[in-house]
């Protein structure tokens, strides 16, 4: 893992063109923000073809985004999965039931699975909360409650960046991931965990 603290700068942006822009980065699959009144923590989760000096890259562009107190982390994940000893929850599938009108959101934590549900009608909330209650699965003490989801670009490969929140209401703190997926649903999921797993995956 590698850290760089980035220095206070006039905000010309907002944070979801800063995701977008962080994602263009070579090699960079996933984004999550820890927000406190103090930090902002950004954290790139980056796989075997990232550039080795992803982290002044993104350094600089946050420092050029950001108004306050900020940090930028690159996990690196050499073969497309955590090295250990951390444990990372993955997607396993979701799919929607019309008939019953849910969203059904599968994780793996090792070898072991969880399903969360959440209604339909909820739209892209519904799959961070189906995600949010499928990780109580593993973490029934999580803290974090679904906040909210959008689609922010689709790219010209029909593929979709979608951000997603979870929010802490006791510390009053927040914590936002932007993924890529084939369908807003599985970005949603995968936006969820960039937005979980950092904080998460010391208590798997």
């Amino acid at each position: 893992m590698e850290r760089e603290t980035v220095r206070d700068a006039e905000v010309t942006a907002g944070l979801d063109e800063l995701e977008v822009e962080l994602r263009r980065l070579r090699g960079v699959v996933a984004v999550g923000f820890s927000e406190t009144p103090d930090l902002l923590v950004v954290e790139l989760q980056a796989g075997p073809e990232a550039d080795d000096d992803v982290a002044r890259a993104a350094t600089l562009l946050v420092d050029a985004r950001v108004a306050r107190r900020a940090a930028v982390e690159v996990v690196r994940w050499g073969d497309g999965a955590p090295a250990p000893p951390e444990t990372r929850l993955r997607l396993v599938d979701v799919s929607t039931d019309p008939a019953a009108g849910d969203i059904a959101v599968h994780l793996a934590c090792r070898e072991d699975q969880a399903i969360g549900r959440a209604p339909t009608a909820h739209g892209l909330l519904g799959v961070v909360e189906a995600t949010v209650y499928a990780i109580r699965t593993f973490l029934p003490d999580l803290r974090y409650l679904p906040g909210w989801a959008r689609t922010i670009e689709t790219t010209p490969d029909r593929r979709f960046i979608v951000v997603a929140s979870v929010t802490d209401p006791e510390a009053r703190s927040h914590l936002r991931g932007a993924a890529e997926g084939a369908t807003p649903l599985e970005a949603t999921v995968r936006a969820t965990l960039a937005a979980l797993n950092r904080t998460i995956s010391r208590e798997l």
